[in-house]
């Protein structure tokens, strides 16, 4: 039979032998509804007059449909003995009949009108064939021309044998009901169109069919390719990024600026000891900084504090061969300063080729090669460096070492002491331009103040006892 989903209407071929007595409980295979189906009763078909419809047969009750021959006049019925109270159900009666004539043709004609058979007692119900069917789809289900049950309150199974033609009656035996009810007929054909959907039961595992929506097609092979290139692209991207802030130079960090700056202030005492304080932090600066920081004025600083510590060495040299000129200290110092300023150059020249355009560093190599008395190099760096004030130091130290270059020096040396006032180092070399020009009081204020500033400073001690020597043997 054909049943729809009372919820979205699909439409399910069901086999008559699925629905028990209970009926079926199916779930629609498109929206998961859940719905029970029954058997639905048949309709009867008029074939002459007939009384009031009876009530259906009681339950468990075994039918046989036949194609009876058309009589030529109506059975006589028999009636049969009521049966006792105790067993008026649940019994069997056969009603014998003569043999059935040859049907010649499919005429059917209408039986006459039957009595109303007693509701007390079992009978036999003659049900009738159509010749044809009316619609190829759907055959009617056969017609009760009258219907025999016990009566209300005896609903008990019983079995009604249904013959052909009438035949002579023999009282039968009473058997035993059966326990279930069997119908034999013909079987409803396939609907003309299919169905809509598969149904199933709650418990079935099939799943329905559906049809295929936008998502479960496998996306296009060009969309895919693009996907995996964007998501490379932003890996390659990353990868950059990471990369880029590891291996670039970047600015140091502040810890290492505040030691760079606790070195320059170490170097300015200008004596042996806080140059080589000097220099040890300023290495531990560069060190903190890391080798791809972009640190330029650490590189340049622990440069020119290598520069000056040679300055310092060569003026131990020079007093001590002015006392005794074969003094073995004069050369074993005068070499130690030739090595610092070879470490100087070997810091500087990396360098100065990543950071063409540092000032720190054209300063430094400007103080290197005053140093080595090359004053040519020495101004090809000091160019760059016209408006820088540490430039007039570079220039007053290159002028005091020239000969009579002192009175020269004094002005260079008095505008790089007004941008750094506290350097004892600019103090120092301002006052031997003082003594190199004869001019022995501002020599004496100078070495006076490079003494406070650097109470240690061994040159300027040395360069005092010699501008004041009856004080010096007083004290």
């Amino acid at each position: 039979m054909e049943v729809r989903c009372d919820k979205c209407q699909a439409r399910y071929r069901v086999d008559d032998n699925r629905i028990g007595p209970q009926g079926l409980t199916m779930r629609c295979g498109k929206c998961q509804n859940t719905f029970k189906v029954t058997r639905a009763p048949p309709a009867a078909e008029n074939t002459g007059p007939v009384p009031a419809p009876p009530k259906a047969p009681a339950a468990q009750t075994t039918m046989i449909f036949a194609a009876p021959a058309a009589p030529a006049k109506p059975p006589p019925r028999a009636a049969a003995a009521p049966p006792p109270a105790d067993e008026g159900a649940g019994r069997t009666v056969m009603f014998p009949g003569a043999p059935a004539p040859a049907r010649e043709a499919p005429v059917r004609e209408a039986p006459p009108p039957a009595k109303a058979p007693d509701p007390s007692a079992n009978s036999t119900i003659v049900f009738s064939q159509p010749a044809a069917r009316p619609s190829p789809a759907k055959a009617p289900p056969a017609t009760k021309s009258a219907a025999a049950r016990p009566a209300d309150g005896d609903a008990l199974p019983a079995t009604m044998i249904f013959g052909g033609a009438p035949a002579p009656r023999k009282p039968a035996e009473p058997v035993a009901a059966p326990a279930t009810r069997t119908e034999i007929a013909e079987p409803t054909p396939p609907p003309a169109e299919p169905p809509d959907a598969e149904a199933r039961e709650p418990d079935s595992a099939d799943e329905a069919e559906r049809e295929p929506g936008p998502f479960d097609k496998a996306p296009p092979r060009g969309l895919l390719i693009g996907v995996a290139a964007g998501l490379a692209l932003l890996l390659v991207i990353g990868a950059a990024l990471v990369a880029y802030r590891r291996l670039a130079p970047h600015p140091p960090p502040p810890a290492a600026v505040e030691m760079l700056a606790s070195a320059q202030a170490d170097a300015s005492q200008d004596t042996l000891a806080s140059l080589a304080s000097g220099e040890s932090k300023a290495r531990d600066a560069l060190d903190a900084a890391g080798e791809r920081s972009r640190f330029p004025e650490a590189t340049a600083a622990l440069a020119r504090i290598e520069i000056e510590w040679a300055d310092a060495l060569n003026d131990d040299a020079t007093r001590i061969a002015e006392s005794n000129a074969g003094d073995p200290r004069v050369a074993q110092l005068q070499a130690e300063a030739r090595g610092k300023l070879k470490s100087a150059f070997d810091l500087l020249s990396p360098a100065v080729k990543a950071n063409k355009e540092s000032k720190d560093l054209q300063l430094a190599l400007a103080d290197y090669y005053r140093a080595q008395r090359a004053p040519s190099s020495m101004n090809r760096y000091l160019k760059a460096l016209k408006d820088d004030p540490r430039a007039a130091l570079v220039q007053g130290l290159a002028l005091l070492d020239a000969d009579e270059g002192a009175e020269k020096a004094i002005p260079s040396l008095k505008a790089a002491l007004a941008a750094d006032p506290r350097s004892a180092r600019i103090h120092f070399r301002l006052a031997q331009a003082y003594v190199a020009a004869r001019d022995e009081a501002n020599a004496r204020a100078e070495v006076e103040e490079t003494l406070r500033l650097s109470p240690q400073h061994e040159r300027a001690q040395a360069l005092q006892k010699r501008l004041n020597p009856g004080a010096a043997e007083k004290k």
